[in-house]
């Protein structure tokens, strides 16, 4: 079925993901719906449940950030659909946020080499730069199922629901 959409304040366009056999993102203009006034094929394969493209955000200046399989996090231009480079380190992940506060993404995968969500013995919220699209670090958490994430942008809270363990949040200096 259809992945995470996101509005892009930038370009005033809706865009959804679109996962299976023709990985897009699809465009959608407001003011001229139900179809899309464009779509973005986006080259990617395999991952968790075999999802080929999960998760999207809208970062600074627009840019679209999504996630392709077990290739990694990947940026796009709003406009265009010209990808970036591969983000490998941020593979499998189901959903990825954005925080103009700390200008990082946040991307919740299993770890461990762990494909199944549920038995996965571990998991980790991975931070990403959004200037530069580059891996910073993993925060790891123990348990499976870690595949959701929020930040808020006022604490620098990060919110992280863990498969069987409830939800954790981790604050600034932990």
């Amino acid at each position: 079925g259809m992945e995470q959409p996101a509005w892009n304040p930038e370009t005033g366009w809706f865009y959804q993901n679109v996962p299976g056999t023709k990985n897009r993102i699809d465009v959608f203009d407001p003011h001229k719906l139900p179809n899309p006034i464009k779509s973005f094929p986006v080259e990617c394969k395999g991952g968790v449940l075999d999802l080929t493209l999960s998760g999207l955000a809208v970062g600074p200046k627009g840019r679209l950030m999504t996630v392709c399989g077990s290739v990694g996090g990947l940026g796009l231009d709003p406009r265009t659909g010209k990808p970036g480079k591969p983000i490998p380190q941020v593979g499998d992940t189901d959903e990825v946020w954005y925080d103009p506060a700390s200008n990082s993404y946040y991307f919740a995968h299993t770890s461990e080499g762990e494909t199944e969500i549920s038995s996965a013995r571990g998991g980790a919220v991975g931070v990403v730069n959004a200037a530069t699209e580059e891996f910073v670090r993993d925060l790891p958490f123990a348990g499976a199922g870690v595949h959701s994430v929020a930040v808020n942008p006022k604490n620098g809270h990060i919110f992280v629901p863990v498969y069987g363990k409830g939800i954790y949040v981790v604050t600034s200096g932990k």
